[in-house]
């Protein structure tokens, strides 16, 4: 199966589809990668609630384009 043929069905998914999809693809990209997994440990591990965002700061991060 080609990339075109597995773009053209995965845009055929309804939206929960595309976003197991979009969650599958972003666990195999970081899985592996040691500073990531040690990274986002420390952050969920944070108690400290100054550190923390608000639904609404976090909605406009993932708004934010990549790189900023």
């Amino acid at each position: 199966m080609s990339i075109q043929e597995i773009k053209d069905s995965l845009a055929t998914l309804p939206p929960e589809g595309q976003d197991e999809v979009a969650a599958f693809l972003f666990h195999l990209r970081h899985h592996a990668n040691q500073k990531y997994v040690d990274d986002l440990s420390r952050r969920i591990n944070d108690k400290e609630s100054a550190n923390w965002l608000t639904p609404e700061e976090f909605e406009q991060r993932l708004d934010e384009p990549t790189g900023t």
